[in-house]
């Protein structure tokens, strides 16, 4: 048979007949291993975890999932998914040589949550479902360090996707194409990710945090090629793959491949429904940029900000002073400054005590929002906070619209939530009942009892329980 190869270094494992957990010599990580019974079986997973090594995660998740079609009571089949969807890399810890995950793929939702990862408890041993138990934790708090992070970045408008450099390190045209792109947006007042410049003061840092913010907070990306294998490149793939499932659940994000010196039926299956742009035609970056002007009409934050009516009664001069208040307030509260902030909206309302911009602002201090674009990917409910009530008093209709529809979102999913750990805790509860019993069963049978109710059995020839009158049948 094969050799089954260890999923977090790839060394070989010696692996015990009949066991799921074992340790490996090289990286020393103890870890789960699925039933050896079958060689095509070990051969696929090789694959896969092959693939998810290199972080290839949907590949590698292609095969997890043949796998999981032949053999579906196969846990270590589901827990390649779990591994795959939140794409997890094990890299060395210098602190203790060990090898611990890194998560590529964050996401709002609990791994708790994820059907797979509950399947893999569902099939696996008790020994092994303590392993999964274990890292899932471990998995779930790197989450948390990400959007921690994630949570105070500023929202952008755009995302640029590209390769940087070529496979001798150089930088490639893409990299060109779309720094010129990126100065003609900012240039008109747009928010861009463009990772060699959004990412180049975080040397040294995790940048998952800040390209999960940016995925989920643009409304566009743009995804530039000038080959084939540029668009497939495996961090330029898993920005777009991830986008296009954003856009799954969010259907105002848009997509806008963008290829040069290539055939357009050369581009990833994905973007075939997509509307593309053609960057070696003349005038290609107005043509994009006119283009994303209908798409983005009018910056949000700015749309929020002009909603907000000021009440007509206050004196001129008052309006002069608490507007170049509001203004510095929007300032701190931009900078992540928000007792400065707060300060100053409380400098407004003692001028105009019904001022629903300086309460909006305090309501974004209290959920630490950089600016308004920030309600999209908020996940606190505000509708008790004091500040939201007084937004909603003496706010106009279009802020109060654009809260209710956030607050409405939120709640929704707070609701979903609520509803899945019932459903988890109640399956939950009969695996273990389920396990209690088995274990019962076994334990009356040791004893060479009826394993049924735990009575005596009576009889020469054929035995029956005296308690409950069943036949002996072990």
């Amino acid at each position: 048979m094969a050799v089954f190869k260890c999923k977090m270094c790839g060394g070989d494992l010696d692996v015990q007949e009949g066991l799921n957990v074992c340790e490996c010599e090289y990286c020393g990580t103890k870890q789960t291993i699925p039933a050896l019974d079958n060689e095509k079986k070990l051969n696929l997973f090789n694959r896969a975890n092959r693939l998810r090594l290199n972080s290839e995660f949907d590949k590698a998740a292609t095969i997890y999932e043949n796998i999981i079609a032949e053999f579906p009571e196969e846990a270590e089949g589901y827990w390649g998914l779990v591994l795959c969807n939140y794409g997890i890399e094990y890299v060395d810890d210098p602190a203790t040589a060990k090898k611990i995950p890194t998560c590529h793929r964050a996401a709002f939702d609990s791994i708790t949550k994820d059907e797979n990862y509950n399947l893999a408890l569902e099939y696996a041993d008790v020994v092994a479902q303590k392993l999964y138990r274990d890292e899932a934790r471990e998995i779930d708090r790197i989450m948390s360090e990400i959007l921690s992070i994630s949570k105070n970045e500023k929202p952008y408008d755009i995302f640029i996707c590209y390769k940087e450099t070529d496979e001798i390190g150089n930088r490639t045209i893409d990299s060109v194409i779309a720094q010129d792109v990126y100065d003609a947006l900012t240039d008109k007042g747009y928010r861009v990710f463009f990772s060699r410049i959004s990412l180049e003061d975080k040397i040294g840092q995790q940048y998952e945090p800040y390209i999960f913010a940016a995925l989920n907070s643009a409304k566009v990306m743009l995804s530039f090629g000038t080959k084939y294998e540029y668009f497939q490149a495996v961090w330029v793939k898993n920005e777009w793959s991830r986008f296009l499932k954003l856009m799954i659940k969010d259907k105002s994000k848009v997509l806008v491949p963008c290829y040069k010196d290539i055939d357009p039926y050369d581009m990833p299956d994905e973007f075939k429904a997509l509307q593309a742009q053609d960057m070696g035609k003349v005038g290609a970056i107005q043509d994009l940029i006119r283009g994303i002007d209908k798409l983005l009409p009018k910056n949000e934050s700015t749309i929020v900000q002009e909603a907000v009516i000021v009440n007509n009664t206050t004196t001129t001069t008052a309006t002069v002073t608490t507007d170049s208040l509001i203004k510095r307030a929007f300032m701190f509260l931009e900078d992540g400054e928000w007792d400065n902030a707060n300060t100053y909206c409380e400098k407004v309302l003692d001028i105009d005590p019904e001022n629903a911009q300086s309460y909006l602002i305090k309501l974004m201090v209290d959920l630490k929002l950089n600016n308004a674009t920030g309600f999209n990917i908020c996940d606190v409910d505000f509708e008790r906070n004091k500040n939201y009530k007084k937004v909603v008093a003496f706010g106009g209709e279009e802020i109060n619209n654009y809260l209710q529809r956030n607050l409405s979102k939120i709640k929704k999913a707070h609701s979903k939530e609520m509803l899945e750990e019932r459903k988890i805790l109640e399956e939950q509860k009969q695996r273990e009942e389920k396990h209690r019993n088995a274990m019962q069963k076994l334990e009356y049978r040791q004893k060479g009892l009826c394993h049924y109710c735990g009575g005596e059995y009576k009889g020469l020839l054929f035995k029956v329980c005296s308690k409950c009158g069943k036949p002996k049948d072990y």
